[in-house]
């Protein structure tokens, strides 16, 4: 008789803990050129594209299901986008499903209801949704992590998208909101750093999808490009990814890290470009 094939073993573990930060409606090409000091002190002591991808269907559930689960729509079951209680929650694995059964904490902190579909019941210990704008979920999010040290949360800002809808993506008042998620982003930082938890934390900021004129669709290259940074132990400093990245790898760059398996089929892979030693 034929032995079963041997289980694909889990990589060693990168990061004592992983922070993903998404900041939906930011186009990839702003961070490169406004001033934003602290997204500036991760990039360039980081990896970093301006060009990543988000997936066909840009709208924030379900790209921000994409980018947890590393699925595409087709696979993950959220086509919509607003909070329908009715229609149950996402049809995959996510990061947070493995990291619970592996038996690590995490959190959710958002901006949005809505995504509370990728929180599938019994998948996250804790998710919260402080208030709308990012003052509130980054404050509450940053006590939390000082006070229990998840091994993985993820923090979502509605800033852009909220300017990008109502005044436009080329608007005085877009471009004011990404401030004001970079002064968020520094709350994070700050906490972090005072409480000795920032050099064993890998750090993944990102976006669900960019825009023009007052809308998003997902047919225009502009709707599609997001931010990927990546900034912790091992990552290297200032480097331009070379390779495309896709908003499905940044759920694999987030098991990795962890040291967790990858689900059954999993579209993304880990951008494995972003370290100094490569497999």
């Amino acid at each position: 008789d034929l032995a079963p094939a041997a289980p694909t073993p889990a990589p060693a573990r990168r990061a004592a803990r992983v922070l993903i930060i998404s900041e939906d409606g930011l186009r990839g090409e702003v961070l490169a050129h406004m001033k934003l000091p602290w997204h500036e002190s991760l990039w360039k002591s980081g990896a970093y594209s301006w060009k990543a991808r988000t997936i066909r269907t840009a709208s924030t559930l379900p790209s921000h299901a994409a980018m947890l689960s590393g699925f595409d729509v087709k696979a993950h079951g959220l086509t919509w986008n607003n909070w329908r209680p009715s229609r149950g929650y996402i049809r995959v694995p996510t990061i947070f499903t493995q990291a619970e059964e592996a038996g690590l904490k995490s959190a959710m902190f958002v901006g949005k209801h809505k995504l509370r579909h990728i929180a599938a019941p019994g998948t996250v210990e804790v998710f919260e949704r402080p208030g709308y704008y990012c003052k509130k979920v980054a404050q509450d999010a940053a006590d939390y992590m000082v006070r229990e040290k998840p091994p993985l949360t993820f923090i979502h800002f509605s800033n852009p998208d909220e300017a990008g809808h109502s005044a436009g993506w080329d608007s005085d008042k877009y471009y004011r909101a990404v401030e004001e998620d970079d002064r968020c982003l520094g709350t994070i930082l700050q906490a972090l750093q005072e409480s000795n938890l920032l050099d064993d934390t890998l750090i993944i900021i990102s976006a669900d999808h960019g825009g023009h004129a007052h809308t998003h669709s997902g047919a225009l290259p502009i709707d599609r490009e997001i931010p990927w940074i990546a900034k912790g132990p091992g990552v290297r400093a200032g480097h331009r990814i070379r390779e495309s990245v896709s908003t499905l790898d940044t759920a694999a760059t987030a098991l990795d890290a962890l040291g967790l398996p990858l689900p059954p089929d999993s579209e993304g892979r880990p951008v494995h470009e972003i370290y100094e030693t490569q497999e």
